[in-house]
């Protein structure tokens, strides 16, 4: 079907990327009709399990600006300039996240980003939102979907942002020969929350994500700006002979209360509600999914976490479901006629981008949980540093160019390898940074890295 043919856009699914995607087409003329089966979260509804609290890097707020949002969002956020590493002391050491002023992260809470999204949707005018409403069966050849209370509808073209469970995926995967493969990670998560003091402060440096890893598992928390902290625990889902403790250990009040107090004392005592929140927030699961293919012919598409669902450890969720809505805008906007093609460039554009994210995500979670406690790490942190000082624009650490550029995923991934090798060779059998051969180092730079410049 023709692009400019198209009347209306199907959307399932009212989280951030099918929001997200409705405000684009609007700015294009474009009405969409969004199809949601949770009930409006204006109106007191609860949001589904997840992170309260997220964290925008550049990916996320470059697509905020292109949906001319930036001001309104802006007002939401609270800046975090590195990691507030915490040890069982109670000690706690600030790595910065670069070593320029852009170089920090946007937190903002997940029902304040959403609202946002869901007022500017509506405010536009071309996008028809229905809550309420759960997909049970989508006909491709048919172009006709059946909701609860709707009933069956017909379409044009769908998009499917349905999240990590989503039904369109499940129903493409029975129309096509799309494959999927999904790998559950060892560990859950347990949602906890840090209130504001009682003077209406905030009761940890609010410019910093706050870690404390303790190898095997570990606790972060980001602000608010209510200046609350929303906390979430990592642990393994099970106990072994390695790592005694998991969820299904902490079976009672008495356990869950000598476990906070022995491994996070200095943040066990800020959360005002542990034995209660311990009692009734669930335990999340995360995973990876990942698809063989985001699309069925010109007639659907998956965008997000319903074609890529990643770890959060790399802060790259919601910043890779934005790229997708911007990246897809891109190629519309450059001149693809009808919806085949310009999902097919899609699906080639993204696919291996999303899967070096759901790689590096999974690689953050091992360094957030073991390695930033370490004097080795440390070490690599502070080279890092002093190479790029030397060679600005050509040593990037890959941190950075997730999170603070836009240079696609798999391109990070790959010069990210690179510029670990280099500091592999140049740490081997150091301790300090004043015993690395700086001028070999920029021997290494100039033969490896300089096509990156």
């Amino acid at each position: 079907m023709r692009i400019a043919d198209t009347h209306r856009i199907t959307i399932i699914g009212g989280g951030m990327s099918g929001l997200l995607l409705s405000i684009f087409f609007a700015q294009r003329g474009i009405a969409s009709e969004l199809f949601e089966r949770a009930a409006d979260p204006r109106k007191g509804a609860a949001l589904g399990l997840g992170p309260t609290v997220l964290s925008l890097g550049e990916r996320g707020r470059y697509a905020l600006r292109q949906a001319d949002m930036e001001d309104a969002v802006g007002e939401l956020v609270t800046a975090m300039r590195g990691r507030m590493i915490h040890d069982r002391r109670g000690e706690m050491t600030l790595q910065p996240y670069g070593i320029h002023a852009y170089e920090a992260l946007y937190s903002i809470s997940r029902e304040r980003l959403i609202h946002c999204l869901l007022d500017a949707a509506e405010g536009s005018g071309k996008v028809s939102i229905h809550f309420g409403q759960r997909l049970h069966a989508i006909d491709w050849s048919a172009r006709t979907l059946s909701l609860d209370d709707a009933g069956e509808l017909n379409f044009e073209v769908l998009f499917g942002t349905d999240g990590a469970g989503s039904r369109v995926r499940r129903s493409m995967q029975q129309a096509s020969d799309l494959r999927i493969e999904q790998d559950l990670l060892d560990a859950g998560y347990k949602q906890l929350s840090i209130p504001a003091t009682t003077g209406g402060q905030p009761p940890l440096d609010p410019h910093a994500l706050h870690v404390w890893p303790r190898g095997g598992y570990m606790m972060i928390a980001m602000p608010d700006i209510d200046h609350h902290f929303s906390a979430m625990l990592f642990l393994p889902r099970r106990g072994d002979h390695r790592m005694p403790w998991g969820f299904a250990e902490l079976d009672s009040w008495t356990r869950q209360e000598a476990f906070m107090t022995f491994n996070f004392p200095d943040a066990t005592p800020l959360i005002a509600d542990l034995e209660t929140e311990f009692r009734d927030n669930p335990v999340g699961q995360m995973g990876t999914i990942r698809c063989s293919r985001w699309r069925i012919g010109g007639l659907g598409l998956l965008v997000g976490d319903a074609a890529h669902t990643i770890v959060p450890f790399h802060g790259q969720g919601v910043n890779a479901a934005f790229e997708d809505c911007t990246a897809l805008m891109e190629i519309i906007d450059g001149g693809a006629a009808d919806w085949e093609t310009a999902f097919e460039q899609l699906e080639n554009a993204r696919q291996a981008n999303c899967e070096a994210i759901a790689d590096m995500a999974l690689d953050a979670f091992r360094t957030m949980r073991d390695s930033v406690r370490h004097r080795d790490f440390m070490l690599r942190k502070a080279l890092e540093r002093e190479l790029e000082q030397r060679h600005p624009g050509v040593f990037i650490p890959r941190y950075s160019l997730v999170m603070f550029h836009r240079i696609p995923y798999a391109e990070a991934h790959r010069r990210g390898q690179l510029q670990a090798e280099i500091l592999d060779e140049l740490l081997k059998g150091k301790q300090q940074l004043t015993d690395v051969d700086l001028d070999r180092a920029a021997k290494l730079v100039g033969e490896r890295l300089t096509g990156f410049a």
